[in-house]
């Protein structure tokens, strides 16, 4: 519903007014278009299933939320108690582990001043310890409550660490799905595939390029699909099956030598509501769960 940012809320526009209809009825509302897009299991890997795709991976990952890494030397024998503590904090933890974190044998040098009052050594002398290296990966959130564990663990008046910004593709994650096809086919025969998949009158979808070599690789974006034309140049499926392109991303396209299908934006994305009824199925009882679908201004359930 709220397509760009609001700076304001006024009922009498007509993003506003719908809110307020909403605020007054006790509504909530959750729009997951783009995010569902992305998911893996939302709308892209659902038309890619659609078209009975095999063996499929994510056309273009995103990047993760950014993370940090922290680095830190501790001596040896207090090492198992910093881990332990950092640990119940939260560090290590990325998708479906946790608990993890780095570890390397060092030594480290220092020599403490006299207003020093190092763990070990005297003030003045030149010290020599046996450390461990530990790198953990964390939540920018959990970086205050890491610093401040490391500072009540560690016996050092300094702990020796560093903390910087890190990022990871998420392979589940992103824009477009490609995959293989159950057998080799021509491009008459991936524009009848999509059209009986789809429901979609082969009259009306647009082909932008030409392939006489038999295809067996392709990739699907639904929606507007300009940003998935390079990833797909990028990948090995020769053609892209999206809702629509403009005018220049159909023309790149072209000269780059990738084949478009574009069905439209709505034939692109209409299988979401049967995909995500689907899922709430899964989730919930129907009578738990009403699902009402609204289309072409038609209320329906």
């Amino acid at each position: 519903m709220i397509f760009d940012g609001l700076d304001r809320v006024e009922e009498g526009s007509l993003v506003g007014g719908k809110l307020f209809q909403l605020i007054d009825a006790g509504l909530d509302l959750i729009s997951i278009h783009t995010p569902f897009d992305h998911s893996s299991i939302g709308l892209s890997e659902a038309l890619a299933q659609r078209l009975e795709l095999q063996s499929t991976r994510v056309l273009k990952p995103v990047h993760d939320a950014k993370l940090l890494r922290l680095v830190v030397f501790v001596p040896q024998e207090v090492e198992s108690e910093l881990v332990t503590a950092l640990h119940e904090v939260g560090l290590g933890s990325v998708g479906n582990y946790s608990e993890g974190y780095y570890r390397v044998e060092s030594e480290g040098f220092f020599t403490p001043d006299d207003s020093a009052s190092p763990a070990s050594g005297e003030s003045g002398n030149r010290e020599a310890t046996e450390e461990s290296r530990l790198e953990f990966t964390l939540s920018p959130d959990l970086k205050e409550r890491a610093i401040s564990t490391l500072r009540e663990v560690h016996p050092y008046e300094e702990p020796a660490y560093s903390i910087e910004e890190t990022e990871r593709l998420n392979p589940e994650v992103g824009l477009g799905r490609v995959g293989s096809t159950t057998r080799p086919l021509d491009l008459d025969g991936v524009v009848g595939l999509v059209s009986e998949s789809l429901e979609v009158p082969r009259e009306e979808i647009r082909i932008t390029g030409d392939l006489e070599r038999r295809i067996n690789r392709l990739a699907v974006s639904p929606g507007s699909g300009g940003a998935a034309t390079r990833p797909t140049l990028n990948s090995p499926a020769p053609v892209l099956i999206t809702g629509e392109l403009d005018y220049h991303e159909r023309l790149d396209a072209y000269e780059e030598g990738l084949v478009v299908l574009e069905l439209g934006h709505f034939h692109s994305e209409k299988i979401f509501v049967p995909h995500l009824t689907e899922l709430f199925d899964e989730e919930f009882s129907r009578s738990d769960l009403v699902i009402y679908q609204y289309m072409e201004g038609t209320p329906g359930e």
